[in-house]
């Protein structure tokens, strides 16, 4: 059986403002997605008094980013990412493929390198574009708020920096059009 396992590299998070852009966060060395949801305790004494009852209470969910520090690159640079938390500006986050991976494992066609002064850019797969996935959606897609960029500049080593985004409202499959 073959399996259309996601390597690392090519699984993104993509952030867009409002004026429609769609880009990543450059120079990224790693993203997370965390979802979760609190419960509620449900037990009454007609369950004996052993064991807890629980059922499902808030969602919530976040995402984060951590990337080499740089002024350019063909996505948001640190200053973009705290420029965008300090005019309290809400953005869309996606969590998905990129769109360049190719169509079958081990997405080979995902370009070498990428750079804004060209016109090359990661963007988000769209429907179709991998593998058997072409009726079913690629990655989940939220509004989110900037709550937390860090920076690190560690002596004699690469600056890196650290983006912490809070989910604001549901977090929804991305489209499959």
């Amino acid at each position: 059986m073959a399996r259309n396992v996601i390597k690392g590299g090519d699984l993104m998070l993509f952030l867009k403002e409002a004026s429609g852009t769609v880009k990543s966060i450059a120079f990224a060395t790693s993203h997370t997605l965390t979802v979760s949801t609190d419960t509620q305790q449900t037990s009454t004494k007609d369950d004996g008094g052993k064991f807890q009852s629980s059922d499902y209470g808030i969602i919530s969910w976040s995402a984060s980013s951590e990337n080499l520090c740089s002024y350019d690159g063909a996505g948001y640079n640190y200053q973009d990412l705290i420029n965008l938390m300090l005019s309290q500006t809400k953005v869309t986050a996606t969590f998905t493929v990129e769109g360049s991976s190719g169509s079958t494992y081990p997405y080979t066609s995902k370009l070498n390198s990428v750079d804004d002064a060209t016109g090359d850019v990661w963007a988000p797969a769209n429907k179709g574009t991998i593998g058997e996935t072409s009726n079913v959606s690629l990655g989940y897609t939220g509004s989110v708020l900037i709550t937390s960029v860090e920076v690190n500049a560690p002596n004699g080593e690469n600056a890196t920096f650290t983006v912490q985004l809070q989910g604001d409202g549901p977090l929804t499959q991305t489209p499959t059009t």
